[in-house]
């Protein structure tokens, strides 16, 4: 994407519902995320979902200054459900629910849906969930984030606390054997 995801700002300040999955991310698909099959290539599903941490890592107050500041969240852990496919300049975005924002951890769930236009529901492409954790970046460990911070996260966190738990959430790679 030619711009930086601190430029995603704008994206979030338009959201007027914040006790909803949060519009993360948002793109028409460029030419160079489309793959041989003619689709969006497997890593740009993950990097969609980066960009909405990304996203809901501003809202919370873990910025540019935060982070220069020396803290910061590292995302540990990421399983991907891919459902669908879109192909170029299709209108995609994602929503992003938080399941556990407590301590060190923000556990999030992201959804990658299709915009289709033509009066229909959008379509769920794929699924993303994370675990992330606050950590110093001096010494690279897991520490509390700021109060601030901190309030912020549990804030919006609880304001989804009621919504349902997504199906997938916890899933391993399905494989019978």
């Amino acid at each position: 994407m030619e711009k930086s995801i601190w430029d995603a700002g704008p994206l979030l300040a338009r959201v007027e519902d914040f006790s909803q999955p949060i519009r993360t991310f948002e793109c028409d698909v460029p030419q160079d995320w489309i793959d041989f099959n003619g689709h969006l290539n497997e890593a740009r599903y993950l990097e969609c979902f980066s960009y909405g941490s990304d996203a809901l890592m501003q809202l919370i107050g873990c910025d540019q200054a935060y982070i220069k500041c020396g803290k910061s969240y590292f995302t540990v852990e990421t399983h991907i459900q891919h459902l669908g496919e879109v192909g170029l300049g299709e209108p995609i975005y994602v929503e992003t629910q938080i399941l556990q924002a407590a301590g060190k951890k923000l556990h999030v769930y992201h959804f990658l849906f299709h915009e289709t236009g033509d009066g229909q529901d959008p379509i769920l492409l794929a699924t993303g969930e994370q675990l992330l954790l606050h950590v110093d970046l001096a010494t690279r460990k897991t520490s509390i984030p700021e109060d601030d911070l901190l309030e912020k996260m549990q804030k919006y966190g609880n304001l989804h606390k009621d919504l349902p738990i997504p199906e997938g959430v916890g899933r391993a790679i399905g494989q019978r054997r």
